[in-house]
């Protein structure tokens, strides 16, 4: 099971190594956060470490951002259109309802006065996304012979999902906006990811075997991301990994 480490509003993959004498730090090209360790470092040293690492760590996302491409941030106006699941729903502004923002699976409502909406978008994909992502990962489990203990979805920053401890996987609420073949090969990783912890010729083979096509899906997901994340995008592709060590 992938051991991590949540520190700072980050979170971070943990790969223990008898091989290895010194802890060190990883940013790697779509912005995921490995922390490399001896194998008997206690999880008290390893927090005080990275703790100490942190303000590297925001230097080096930052910049993996602004590399990124830029993306027209949303207007939040009459007629602009959203993604939930690849289909484009439009935006009406409204003076009043309930809640700050509304769907009907036809069109967004937003109140006027909820503006600027981020921060309701957001929670609006975690709270609709949340029981469609549990079922297309039961579905998808089925092909990757691995079942999670449970599935959050929550803003996992620069990366589309992550497996946690104890059968745990997480999933940005940024898939959310995917098309569903990208956002089940997103799930599918993560899944593989349950029993085969680093991304080794075993983890790629696995893979394969769930999805055969799935480096056609990692393509088109590097490449059309933009198209659908007005929130902000994170790439598969970018700079080489940024090395921290102790």
């Amino acid at each position: 099971m992938t051991e991590t480490l949540q520190l700072g509003g980050l979170l971070f993959e943990v790969r223990r190594s008898e091989r290895r004498k010194s802890l060190g730090l990883t940013v790697d090209r779509a912005g995921e956060l490995v922390a490399h360790v001896p194998t008997g470092t206690s999880a008290d040293e390893l927090s005080r470490w990275v703790g100490r690492k942190l303000l590297w760590v925001h230097r080096k996302l930052a910049l993996k951002e602004e590399a990124l491409p830029k993306l027209q941030a949303p207007e939040y106006v009459s007629g602009e259109a959203f993604s939930y699941l690849g289909r484009r729903y439009r935006l009406k502004l409204v003076e009043r309802q309930a809640q700050p923002l509304q769907f009907d699976g036809t069109r967004f409502t937003l109140r006027h006065d909820a503006r600027p909406a981020e921060a309701h978008f957001r929670k609006w994909y975690i709270a609709a996304g949340a029981d469609w992502l549990r079922r297309r990962a039961e579905t998808l489990s089925a092909r990757t012979s691995s079942t999670p203990r449970r599935v959050e979805v929550r803003d996992l920053g620069f990366r589309w999902g992550s497996c946690g401890r104890n059968g745990v996987v997480y999933f940005n609420w940024k898939v959310l906006q995917l098309p569903v073949p990208l956002a089940d090969y997103v799930i599918a990783h993560e899944l593989v990811h349950l029993h085969e912890r680093h991304h080794g010729p075993e983890f790629w083979a696995a893979l394969s075997r769930a999805m055969p096509d799935w480096q056609k899906r990692k393509a088109a997901l590097a490449v059309k991301a933009k198209d659908y994340l007005v929130f902000g995008l994170r790439s598969f592709a970018g700079p080489a990994c940024l090395r921290a060590t102790a």
